[in-house]
């Protein structure tokens, strides 16, 4: 497959495997951008007229509805900030069916923070593009809750119709259970982690491409493992009464991130467990998804 067709397929949102041969993937093609066909990529993410990114990605609707948010006294190794309590989304939404990635990040902000770019830590293509590592497909990390925001406040000059923002935590684990209240989205059973989701024993140390692992009921994959997942709100206290639309505290120095990473054991990737963090962390562990809405 000749560059270009590479290149388009990924910027897409196209998760590689989908877009290349097995054969191309056996052999880890180096793709190199020149200057011009940069510039050209990046053009295609422009509106007319418009200055400000557009995002080439797959977004899935998840609808409003009522569940159960943090977990029960009998879940195994819960913690104490997951008091169990009702929670309404009035709204539907529309989430990214994977965590961003590096070539979105890149289209975008036109650098690529992450640790794992080089090419031996590409299991399918590795792109240099005007001098920048990429592993396209893999998640974007070592990116800050207020790196997330410039992210998206670039976006939202691009005036495509829609607003992009992080989910708020209560859309996130909404969005991560799909319907279920299991300890993980895919039943009670952490023994069949590693059909969805990269952790601490299958990871190989390293973060992955995304939609590698199986999806869950709402079509969104890595909601589990490969990295951490920034939301909006500051950290606090759950409410013990049931709530509408929960945003979090209004204040505080810590944002909450949601999801478990490939350097943890199974327990963090329940959709209940939470972490956090100062607004300006910026971990190998750590990257983002987004939710935009009309």
């Amino acid at each position: 497959m000749q560059k270009t067709r590479i290149f388009e397929a990924l910027a897409a949102g196209v998760v590689v495997a989908c877009a290349l041969s097995c054969s191309s993937v056996q052999k880890k093609n180096t793709v190199a951008m020149d200057r011009g066909e940069v510039r050209q990529a990046r053009a295609r993410t422009l509106d007319a007229g418009v200055v400000g990114p557009r995002l080439s990605a797959a977004f899935v609707k998840i609808p409003a509805g009522t569940f159960q948010m943090g977990s029960p006294s009998s879940e195994p190794s819960r913690y104490d900030n997951e008091f169990l309590h009702g929670v309404t989304i009035s709204h539907g939404f529309e989430m990214e069916a994977t965590d961003v990635t590096q070539l979105q990040w890149f289209l975008v902000m036109g650098y690529n923070p992450s640790y794992f770019k080089s090419r031996q830590y590409c299991q399918s293509e590795y792109i240099s593009m005007n001098g920048t590592d990429l592993c396209p497909n893999n998640p974007v990390e070592q990116v800050s809750w207020d790196d997330a925001q410039a992210f998206i406040a670039k976006l939202n000059q691009g005036n495509d119709g829609y607003t992009y923002r992080l989910p708020t935590e209560a859309e996130w684990e909404y969005a991560a259970r799909a319907g279920t209240q299991t300890a993980y989205y895919f039943g009670d059973d952490a023994t069949q982690i590693d059909a969805n989701a990269w952790y601490s024993n299958n990871s190989g140390s390293q973060t992955h491409a995304v939609g590698g692992k199986a999806a869950n009921a709402f079509g969104l994959y890595d909601m589990a493992g490969n990295v951490w997942q920034w939301v909006q709100d500051y950290y606090g206290d759950y409410s013990h009464s049931q709530v509408t639309e929960p945003t979090g505290p209004s204040s505080g120095s810590l944002h909450v991130f949601r999801g478990g990473d490939w350097a943890r054991v199974p327990l963090f990737s329940r959709p209940a467990f939470r972490l956090f963090g100062g607004s300006g962390a910026r971990f190998s562990i750590l990257g983002f998804r987004l939710v935009r809405t009309q």
